[in-house]
Formats: structure tokens, sequence, C-alpha cells
């Protein structure tokens, strides 16, 4: 999973991942796959190096990413931290 603001890449899901093994979903035509995952809101860059800063509020773009195939971007708003309702 990548997320992006304006375009720009700002996480990854494969930018920190510790311990071996993998995550194989096999997929069947019209059944939905469904991978959970979770974002603390911190940037992050490949081989997990730098200063990861905390993501503001505001709009971003999500998109399934597995070698050169990309999934649609899907727009998505993060309120302000700790503030919960839609």
């Amino acid at each position: 999973m990548v997320i992006a603001d304006a375009g720009r890449r700002i996480w990854s899901s494969a930018d920190c991942v510790t311990g071996g093994g993998s995550n194989m979903i096999v997929l069947t035509r019209g059944v939905p796959a469904v991978l959970h995952l979770s974002w603390d809101r911190r940037t992050s860059s490949p081989g997990c190096g730098g200063a990861r800063q905390l993501v503001p509020a505001g709009e971003y773009q999500a998109a399934a990413v597995a070698g050169h195939l990309r999934s649609a971007t899907q727009n998505f708003v993060l309120g302000a931290q700790g503030v919960s309702g839609p």
C-alpha cells in the first residue's frame, strides 16, 4: 500500500518491513481480497531511514502496488488526531 499527498509518496507498507515470510493472498474472480494493515500517520522512506514526520489532517491518496501493477487511487481524509466522527 502506498499513501501519497498530491502525488508525492509519503508512506509505503513496504518501507519498514521486519521479519521474514510473505503475505500471500489467492485471488478468485469476483471475490474481494482483503488485507488489513495499520499506519501510524508518520511518513516513511525505503529502508526505513530518515526522520519520520507526523502527517497532518488533510486529504490523501492510497493505492495498492505490487511490482509494476497498481490499483486505482482512492482519496481519503484524515481528521485531526484525537478527533472522532464522520
